[in-house]
């Protein structure tokens, strides 16, 4: 590979024919590698000449330089017993070494090799540790800005670099995208199917899917960032370069990461945060909120596609939050095993149930939930019906008590410095958070109005026939009514989506 403080490949193999006898120019051969570093051997014009020599087409070889061939001593020392056994004679034009002259010549070369693979290293950490300071400090490491961005410049430190800009028509996309997300009932694929039915294109001009839109909600660089984003990410295992009192409710920020894990953004381990010149789309709670919502669809799978169970997607486990899926059926067994996410990865992550529990008891449990919950809105009659205005306006009265202490925890996290007390108030925001969409819940709850006297057939109609329904039949039936179905050692617990009618 040539570099800008090295000379060109043309005269390197100018330099080794000079080096040849005027015999040895007429059957001579050059193999170059033009634009391949020599950290690996798997180059195709290399491996053409080890091809050659095996062969006995090549005699002797001539490099310009020792690395020219390999910087890495086990490859080199691994070239030389097999060209040595090929009776193929090597010289180094630069170094004046010629490894059949004497023992000497070849440790010689051994001792150059070190210094080659030790130069390499050492210019690989030189770049590493500019990339991470250039990180930490702000600047922009180059690639695509994400969809709602288009590249701009600013200046960090008196030095010129790239940023994140707004752009007018996506950024306003993407903050819709966050508020339509966050509705009961949105999920990633129904905003992928109004993405594309309204003709809306990725970045690149493609369709949407899930994948690409989860990792965009995912990213900080849409947040104001303030204090509670800054815990937020601090316990998704992201190592923060900037205090955080300087989290503003302002600026975006950069995640950068060595190696990205299969999930990505949502496992922060190995990554690092850092405050960005751009400002950013959604504000803090709004971005977050999302967040918790794809923390929950993450533990909790709901493609509902087992075939076993009308319950698939729905069952959760109680002690490590993880979706449980059902397990082939043995022979002679009369129930299907069920095994959850979390004890698949092993005890630590879940020691899974004391007691055997079979997917036919949960459902017995759940079918007889589900009834009674079916019976208790088609005993209500439609004159009974009405709005509880008095329990909304309590319900109105703790949300907006629960905002105000959410807004004086993450105020008072701005002054904190001692890591303990950051930990203590940020799972003081985290419970209060959870409360706030308990309160919210139970607010959309009583704010939605059936129309009862179509209903009142519709559930006649599943409680007499519901022995005769299929299981793809059951599951529709089961989706729109459970929120989720928690499973414990010995309990059962189906949470609705609404309260029951009665």
């Amino acid at each position: 590979m040539e570099r800008a403080d090295s000379i060109s490949v043309e005269q390197q193999a100018q330099l080794c024919r000079g080096a040849l006898t005027t015999r040895e120019l007429q059957s001579c051969r050059v193999y170059t590698d033009k634009g391949f570093s020599g950290k690996t051997i798997n180059r195709p014009a290399l491996q053409r000449l080890l091809h050659d020599a095996e062969n006995g087409l090549v005699d002797k070889i001539l490099v310009y330089r020792l690395d020219r061939i390999s910087r890495s001593v086990h490859d080199f020392t691994g070239l030389c017993a097999q060209l040595s056994a090929r009776g193929v004679h090597f010289q180094s034009v630069a170094e004046g070494l010629t490894l059949d002259d004497s023992p000497s010549g070849t440790v010689m070369a051994q001792i150059m090799m070190v210094f080659a693979q030790f130069e390499r290293e050492t210019i690989q950490r030189r770049v590493t540790d500019n990339y991470f300071a250039r990180a930490k400090a702000g600047m922009y490491l180059g690639g695509r800005p994400p969809f709602g961005f288009s590249k701009g410049e600013t200046t960090i430190g008196g030095k010129r670099t790239a940023c994140y800009v707004a752009d007018p028509v996506q950024s306003a996309l993407m903050a819709s995208l966050y508020a339509r997300y966050l509705q009961d009932g949105e999920t990633l694929g129904s905003l992928v199917r109004w993405l594309n039915a309204g003709g809306y294109h990725t970045a690149r001009g493609g369709s949407w899917s899930t994948l690409p839109l989860g990792r965009l909600l995912r990213s900080p660089a849409f947040v104001r960032a303030d204090a509670a984003v800054y815990c937020y990410l601090q316990g998704k295992g992201a190592t923060m370069n900037d205090p955080i009192d300087a989290y503003d409710q302002r600026h975006g920020c950069y995640c950068y990461a060595p190696h990205q894990s299969g999930h990505r953004l949502s496992d922060l381990s190995g990554s690092f945060i850092t405050l960005a010149p751009h400002e950013g789309i959604v504000d803090a709670a709004c971005w977050l909120e999302a967040q918790r919502k794809l923390d929950r669809n993450r533990t909790l799978c709901s493609s509902g596609a087992g075939t076993h169970s009308w319950l698939s997607g729905l069952m959760k486990c109680q002690k490590c939050g993880y979706a449980i899926t059902v397990v082939n059926k043995p022979a002679g067994m009369r129930g299907h095993y069920i095994n959850c996410g979390g004890h698949k990865r092993g005890n630590a992550v879940c020691p899974g149930r004391g007691t055997v529990v079979t997917l036919e008891q949960i459902e017995e449990a759940v079918q007889t939930r589900l009834l009674d919950f079916l019976r208790s809105y088609r005993a209500v009659a439609p004159q009974t019906q009405r709005r509880p205005d008095a329990r909304l306006n309590r319900l109105a009265a703790a949300i907006a008590q629960q905002e105000d202490e959410i807004g004086q925890l993450t105020r008072n996290l701005a002054h904190v410095r001692e890591t303990d007390v950051i930990h203590i108030v940020s799972a003081q925001i985290h419970e209060a958070n959870h409360a706030l969409s308990e309160l919210k819940r139970q607010r959309d709850a009583l704010l939605y109005t059936h129309p009862q006297d179509d209903l009142e057939p519709f559930f006649q109609a599943i409680l007499t026939e519901w022995p005769d329904y299929t299981i793809p039949e059951k599951k529709k039936i089961a989706q729109a009514a459970i929120r989720r179905v928690v499973v414990g050692d010995d309990t059962v617990e189906v949470v609705f989506r609404l309260p029951y009618g009665a």
